[in-house]
């Protein structure tokens, strides 16, 4: 039996990581409003998969982040 891959599983290359500390570090003294709009505005564009509006928050990270790029071939 061979297993196949689930093709529903993100290519890891494009896998879009969130992380709450950098995300509550960024807002800190935000208005509550100005957080979720923030917030709604980051969920939009991981749904429409838009990685390069993506980079511009400093608590997304597009790729695999545990990745070393300076050891790339």
């Amino acid at each position: 039996m061979q297993v196949q891959p689930d093709i529903s599983e993100t290519d890891h290359r494009e896998r879009i990581w969130f992380f709450p500390d950098k995300f509550w570090a960024a807002t800190k003294g935000m208005p509550e409003e100005e957080v979720s709009r923030l917030m709604e505005e980051v969920e939009r564009y991981a749904e429409a998969k838009d990685h390069e509006a993506l980079k511009k928050y400093p608590f997304v990270f597009v790729g695999d982040p545990y990745k070393d790029d300076r050891n790339a071939a």
